[in-house]
């Protein structure tokens, strides 16, 4: 068997990925290819495997195994030729060929591949230079494949700059996910192979075990504990046999110890050892890669998740007790350098629940929200048993505001009023410690009261809270680094805008003195949202798009609270720019990404949509949706949304002329009452005002109170002078405008409008003038008309956002075609035949006979009473 594969490969996997990055990784010119790795990496299957596929492309294949006689020079030299020979070669060497190997090969006319496996046991001095002269002179036809566990003592440096040698490491021949797949997905459950694919790290021993063991029983006995069905008795054995026979005592004692470690870096192993050695065993290790991976950027190491459970096992069955100690040690250490989680973890497997809890404690407790963010804190907590949680109230607080973030927020107001009272015990001993972090939980609490009541007051709170933080920034600026950003949070939703700018610069410094909050990302979010309360779209836009490219820390919010308000923010800006095609793709995302709650989510996901719906022309679409929103704030007592949506429904109820539906709701939603809660200052969040002074607005224009409807606008704009946000001021100036042009009083009506273009043009917002209705729209064409800037330009780019709207409704509702489409919005120009025709390039037998199918469509006999009859169905400006 010297001359042949001793490996039968009819029933491997058939590895293509492996064999095509071996015959074609760089460098092409290569003559020798050198695959390393440990024992069990399934080196000699891939050789036989490449040899077959190089058999069946009609070259010859001369194979060879090495032993350790082949470490004399002469015996492989005269090993050698033999595997060539039994290839039969027309080459034939000459007498001297034994001194001369190198050159006999460089001789060989004919194409050839040589593949040479456990070089390891060859590998010498003298046989090291024939296969560094063999790579040297190899002519192209030749080539020479060698499987060894580990890298021959070559000159590897100047063969590779030469383009004469690849490298071939273990990483490539780690089990593929689809070859691991393909391995075992006959004999055990799908889930199996995924706990089996991480267990073995790609490892193709252990595959190939874990496929035999399952082979030879019930596919069914691994759908429940994969981990256990390894034959880890044969692994462990190999291990000893294969890997450690190689290793001193000294490196088998260094793995040994830092067998608990996760990651291996030289503090951590020193600390855990108690030895200030560990660097030059690290430094060693490489030569196990993979079974053992060495960055030596850090000179940090990671064990095969099978070698950690090997060492592990052994040392237990030696020193009992010693893999508890050295966990307890690797607590310790990971305590003072502040890594909470490992340090618990550690804790935890040497058996000390008491030290893991309160080193959760010791690291801040519930002020780890900010320094962890709520997923880390509940595998955190999930460390430990309910039991242990349970008799530590500073850690029930912690679990209390990790659900909240969570928005897992079932029965939590009831545990919170537990914990409460224990903290204030009167038989217990004041802890303040335990006090302060009552009122920090209180804090967070906050979050979940805001979306679950409808009278909602945090200010109080938040201000002792606050004030607190601030009196112990220096001795615990962690304090004041929870409570801010819920006061901010609630701050977006209520306003004062002023007071949330300065509390974003608070929190900032904050995130500045200490960069490893895992929060941070929200600051740039802080921002943004300032900027589109203060109706800078584009500024909020900027914002957004630069920090999500630098900031790659991104990518694991995407689908929490943060990803969805971004998201929310990006589709609100779209919307206010007339652009609702773009935002609804941007809301359409909303609702499937996960299980956030916050008002402005669910908003965006429901009642932004339903009004880009409504603005492309599907009523009723929109209609389902406000629905939808109002069932599931009923069900999941979410008032807000239910104000939100309710109020939304009235306004639209009004535009799809349903007037008696729009006050049969109004009524039963208590808009009156309503109105009257969102008047007092910050009494209700600020898109529950603007739907609200809407909604109530509009059922006040359709059923001609146009005092009232002036009133309410009044009301509104007073509200967003007061809370700050300057789309609110927008909304309300238009709708004073309409309101005084009801009134007759057209001159005010007009600079009312001309006043809100002027905040539109800085704002760059047109939707609100859109949704109002086509008579705002016929008095800004009027502005347009008379040329008169500042106002006029931006006038006419509105009008233009109208008549594009108007295009996109008529075709959702199929009313008229496109031509129709072209033709009536020429008619409000008061343009003549020709002259429609001359714009649109038809005929004026054309325009005449679109002109018919239009009067016919609106019920109208002249164009007077057309372009009133399309504008009084808000199809037209």
């Amino acid at each position: 068997m010297r001359f042949q594969p001793i490996v039968h490969i009819d029933d491997a996997v058939w590895r293509e990925r492996l064999i095509t990055d071996i015959i074609s990784a760089p460098p092409a010119s290569a003559r020798l290819t050198i695959v390393s790795a440990p024992a069990g990496f399934g080196k000699t299957t891939v050789l036989a495997q490449l040899a077959r596929r190089t058999q069946e492309r009609g070259i010859k294949v001369a194979w060879m195994n090495c032993d350790s006689r082949d470490a004399h020079a002469e015996i492989f030299s005269e090993n050698l030729l033999a595997a060539l020979a039994n290839c039969k070669l027309t080459t034939r060497p000459g007498a001297n060929t034994l001194d001369h190997i190198a050159a006999y090969i460089a001789s060989i006319s004919e194409p050839v591949v040589i593949f040479i496996d456990e070089y390891e046991t060859a590998s010498s001095v003298a046989v090291d230079e024939i296969i560094e002269a063999i790579a040297s002179v190899a002519p192209v036809q030749v080539s020479v494949v060698l499987a060894s566990r580990e890298t021959p003592h070559i000159q590897l440096t100047q063969l590779l700059l030469a383009g004469r040698v690849r490298l071939v490491d273990a990483d490539l021949l780690r089990f593929s996910h689809d070859e691991t797949l393909s391995l075992l997905r006959d004999v055990m459950p799908s889930s199996s192979v995924e706990h089996i694919e991480a267990y073995a790290d790609g490892w193709p021993f252990a595959l190939q075990l874990a496929r035999l063991r399952g082979a030879s029983g019930s596919a069914d006995d691994w759908a429940f504990d994969a981990k256990v069905k390894m034959p880890r008795r044969q692994i462990f054995d190999y291990l000893a046999r294969e890997v450690f026979s190689t290793l001193s005592q000294a490196s088998i004692a260094f793995l040994t110890d830092v067998a608990v470690l996760e990651n291996i870096d030289v503090a951590a192993a020193n600390a855990t050892r108690q030895h200030n050695n560990s660097l030059a065993f690290i430094q060693e290790l490489s030569a196990l890669k993979p079974i053992v991976v060495v960055d030596e950027g850090t000179w940090s190491a990671r064990l095969h998740p099978l070698l950690k459970d090997y060492l592990i096992h052994e040392m237990e069955v030696a020193a009992p007790g010693k893999v508890q100690t050295l966990h307890l040690r690797a607590a310790e250490h990971f305590a003072s350098q502040h890594c909470v989680y490992e340090a618990v973890y550690h804790a935890v497997a040497g058996s000390r629940l008491d030290l893991a809890a309160r080193m959760i404690e010791d690291a801040g407790a519930i002020r780890l929200l900010l320094r962890e963010g709520e997923l880390r804190i509940r595998l955190l907590l999930q460390q430990l048993p309910a039991a242990a949680l349970q008799q530590r109230p500073r850690l029930r607080l912690l679990q209390i505001g990790q659900r909240i973030l969570e928005q897992n927020t079932s029965g939590l107001g009831v545990e919170f009023a537990r914990v409460e009272c224990l903290i204030n015990d009167v038989e217990r001993v004041a802890d303040p410690t335990m006090q302060l972090d009552l009122e920090l939980a209180r804090c967070v609490v906050l979050i979940n009261d805001a979306e679950h009541t409808l009278r909602f007051s945090p200010w109080e709170t938040l201000n002792q809270v606050g004030d607190q933080g601030r009196s112990r920034f220096v001795e615990d600026p962690l304090f004041l680094g929870l409570s801010l950003p819920i006061e901010i949070f609630l701050l977006h939703r209520y306003g004062p805008v002023d007071r949330c700018e300065r509390r974003t610069r608070e929190i900032e410094e904050i995130y500045r003195a200490d960069q490893s909050l895992n929060t941070s990302p929200w600051i740039w979010m802080y921002h943004a949202r300032n900027a589109f309360a203060r109706g800078e779209l584009d500024s909020c836009e900027r914002t957004i798009n630069e920090s999500l490219m630098r900031d790659i820390n991104f990518i694991k919010y995407r689908q929490n609270s943060l990803g969805q308000l971004i998201t929310v923010v990006l589709g609100k800006i779209l919307f206010h720019r007339g652009e609702l095609a773009q935002a609804l793709v941007h809301f359409a995302t909303v609702i499937p990404a996960g299980p956030v709650k916050y008002l402005e989510v669910l908003v965006g996901g429901h009642v932004d949509t339903a009004l880009c719906e409504f603005g492309l022309g599907n009523g009723v679409r929109a209609i389902d949706l406000l629905n939808t929103a109002r069932r599931i704030a009923f069900e999941e007592n979410l008032p807000h949304l239910g104000v939100v949506a309710a109020a939304t429904q009235v306004e639209l109820e009004i535009k799809l002329e349903q007037p008696h539906k729009a006050a049969e709701l109004a009524e039963a939603m208590q808009l009156n009452s309503l109105w009257e809660l969102a008047k007092e200052p910050f009494g209700l969040p600020w898109i529950a005002v603007e739907a609200l002074a809407r909604a109530l607005f509009c059922l006040q224009v359709q059923q001609g109170r146009s005092k009232e409807a002036l009133e309410t606008a009044d009301a509104l704009f007073s509200l967003s002078l007061q809370s700050g946000f300057k789309l609110g001021e927008l909304t309300a100036m238009t709708m004073r405008a309409r309101a005084l042009s009801l009134l007759g009083q057209d001159a005010a009506s007009n600079l009312e409008l001309e006043r809100a273009l002027a905040l539109s043009k800085v704002c760059r917002a047109t939707q609100i003038f859109i949704g109002m209705g086509s008579e705002i729209a016929a008095q800004i064409r009027t502005i347009a008309c008379e040329g008169v800037e500042p106002h006029s330009s931006w006038a006419v780019r509105v009008i233009q956002q109208w008549e594009s709207a108007f295009r996109v409704r008529s075709s959702a509702t199929n009313a008229f075609t496109p031509r129709e489409i072209d033709v009536l919005c020429e008619l409000t120009k008061d343009q003549t035949t020709k002259a429609i025709a001359k714009v649109l390039m038809l005929s004026p037998e054309t325009v005449k006979h679109h002109l018919k199918a239009i009067f016919s469509k609106l019920g109208a006999s002249t164009r007077e009473d057309a372009v009133a009859e399309a504008r009084r169905r808000s199809l037209m400006p």
